[in-house]
């Protein structure tokens, strides 16, 4: 892998709100606790309430689902999302308790949901052994992650399944619904609520896209490495990357058109936000063979209330700029709206139509490629892109 790398700690957000809150907004007569009622280390201690055989009474099996297992406060914890397209509803639980609802888009027409699989079905203590026992009869695509800096990782993929192991353990478990195009689908929010803008962004009035991707289908973008560092895949109308790479950058990249000064919108969803993990926008890069020589890199880290310029050229990464994110901007769970303004030495970074971060720089001037960013340190992690459009700014 490339060593254009950035390294973060691996604790979502979604995780501390559920156990510190003690939310079960599916328990009628509980009231939560307050945050300061009790410590994290005492709310991990409570026994948690096992909704899930209540939800599956009711609903069946899910039409899809994630499941990822976190060590917090030295403990196991489980993450679930269920998802429910023709009823449009995800339920996502934290050790079982149903932490909340979210509303979801329907599926297409026609699509094939992942019925076969039982969410109750996994664990923490599943071998890969175990797992090719269960899939027994499916043909199985298994792809070692050592070259990806996860000497213990391992990808198992078969119909509509990718589970993923480290040391020979479960730590990963994703199924897909199936539209009749061969698309998956995903259980994203319907809707997303966004920060207040508190300095607006310039844009030309009626300008022409340079560049618009609505992930339906025909996305121009390419994964820029192999399927050994990640994948890149169109989901119900979003982008789906996902990482397999300890703390390595991978992109995607749109070829053309090269770009010097633009104006950069794009939706970015994490699926189970950690205050390490980074979305990010590269922009007047090259296109070497293998990887990319120089470029620019904002990345935004939600969780964490972060944003950073970074500069990569002649083999080192240089910081330009970082801020906090002011309060109120970022709301856990919701889909963000980023915007990048690159005008000549001027770089900006606007996050839900609030201006974050400002820059000047000249390490790049040459117009280049534009790409869209995962960093993640714990492995296989997946961000959500929607709704790419580039313009020029308005002069």
């Amino acid at each position: 892998m490339p060593s254009r790398t950035t390294a973060y700690l691996a604790l979502p957000c979604l995780l501390l709100a559920a156990l510190a809150c003690n939310l079960s907004p599916s328990a009628q007569g509980e009231a939560p606790l307050s945050p300061s009622e009790m410590t994290l280390a005492e709310a991990l201690e409570v026994p948690p309430q096992d909704r899930r055989p209540e939800v599956l009474r009711l609903m069946g099996l899910p039409d899809s689902i994630t499941i990822t297992w976190q060590q917090l406060e030295g403990q196991e914890v489980r993450l679930e999302e269920w998802s429910y397209f023709d009823s449009q509803a995800r339920f996502d639980f934290v050790d079982g308790e149903l932490a909340w609802t979210i509303d979801i888009d329907p599926a297409p027409d026609g699509t094939l949901f992942a019925h076969q699989y039982d969410p109750l079905d996994f664990d923490s203590t599943m071998t890969v052994e175990d797992a090719k026992a269960m899939l027994a009869g499916q043909e199985l695509v298994e792809e070692s992650l050592a070259e990806a800096e996860a000497p213990g990782g391992l990808a198992l993929i078969g119909d509509q399944i990718l589970l993923g192991f480290d040391g020979g353990r479960l730590v990963f478990v994703q199924t897909f619904a199936l539209s009749p195009d061969g698309q998956a689908a995903a259980g994203l929010p319907a809707d997303g609520a966004q920060g207040v803008p508190t300095t607006e962004p310039a844009s030309a009035a009626g300008a022409p896209a340079l560049l618009e991707d609505d992930f339906e289908g025909s996305s121009p973008a390419r994964a820029l490495f192999g399927a050994e560092h990640m994948t890149f895949a169109e989901q119900s109308g979003e982008g789906i990357l996902t990482s397999l790479s300890a703390g390595g950058v991978v992109p995607i990249v749109y070829d053309q058109p090269l770009l010097s000064d633009f104006a950069l919108e794009v939706d970015v969803r994490f699926a189970q936000a950690q205050p390490g993990s980074s979305a990010g926008v590269i922009f007047r890069s090259d296109d070497a063979a293998g990887g990319l020589d120089f470029y620019y890199h904002f990345s935004f880290q939600p969780a964490a209330g972060q944003v950073k310029l970074e500069v990569w050229k002649d083999g080192r990464w240089s910081t330009l700029a970082s801020s906090p994110i002011p309060v109120g901007v970022v709301v856990a769970g919701a889909i963000d709206r980023l915007r990048v303004e690159a005008d000549g030495d001027d770089l900006r970074l606007f996050v839900n139509g609030t201006r974050v971060l400002d820059a000047s720089d000249t390490s790049l001037t040459a117009p280049g490629i534009v790409g869209l960013s995962l960093i993640a340190e714990a492995t296989p992690a997946t961000v959500y892109f929607d709704n790419l459009r580039i313009e020029a700014l308005d002069k």
